[in-house]
């Protein structure tokens, strides 16, 4: 029989890879980059400089 060690090493192991199966796949359905970025909008700090030299 295996050590306790040894199992407590592959149970993780396999927990890992689980974990990294159900990440991988909530990346290919969902997207890695949130939808709701505000990428479009203006810089708050870029507006505050352009009021001061008003």
């Amino acid at each position: 029989m295996a050590s306790p060690t040894r199992l407590l090493k592959v149970r993780r192991k396999l927990a890992q890879v689980n974990k990294a199966k159900v990440r991988k796949a909530h990346a290919r359905n969902y997207g890695t980059t949130q939808p709701n970025l505000p990428l479009d909008k203006p810089n708050a700090n870029e507006l505050a400089q352009k009021a001061k030299k008003k």
